[in-house]
């Protein structure tokens, strides 16, 4: 995949989107745009076509789980990469997250060295496509 990853950033709580753009503000390959809310990303997707979504799932208008179902029911969305990230460790709610179609899950908090390794795999991944 040539050029910069693009990135959609999805979560209600604006800082949880600072921390992101922190950890994500010195890797020059990606290319980034927000989503405070279900709605507001699901009008991003398919007009900025994201090469992965950083997904939470605990939103108040559509959860990350219907979001992540949608994009894999869309023939022009299904091939981009879903990273959960949530709060809930619990092993069921990570189960539900794959069953929805994530393609890797984190739990808050996690480490920026974890977030950057997930990133490079799922980027590899979506290459390979």
């Amino acid at each position: 995949m040539a050029g910069k990853i693009k990135l959609l950033l999805v979560d209600d709580e604006e800082k949880n989107i600072k921390i992101l753009l922190e950890i994500l503000e010195y890797e020059e390959d990606y290319r980034i745009k927000t989503a405070l809310s279900g709605k507001e990303c699901l009008a991003l997707l398919p007009e900025f076509k994201p090469d992965v979504v950083l997904l939470d799932i605990i939103m108040p208008d559509v959860d990350g789980y219907a979001i992540c179902r949608q994009i894999r029911q869309d023939p022009d969305l299904h091939a981009i990469k879903v990273l959960m990230l949530s709060g809930r460790a619990m092993k069921d709610e990570i189960e539900k997250g794959m069953a929805a179609g994530a393609d890797m899950y984190l739990s808050k908090p996690f480490s920026m060295s974890e977030l950057l390794d997930a990133l490079k795999v799922l980027r590899q991944e979506a290459a390979s496509t």
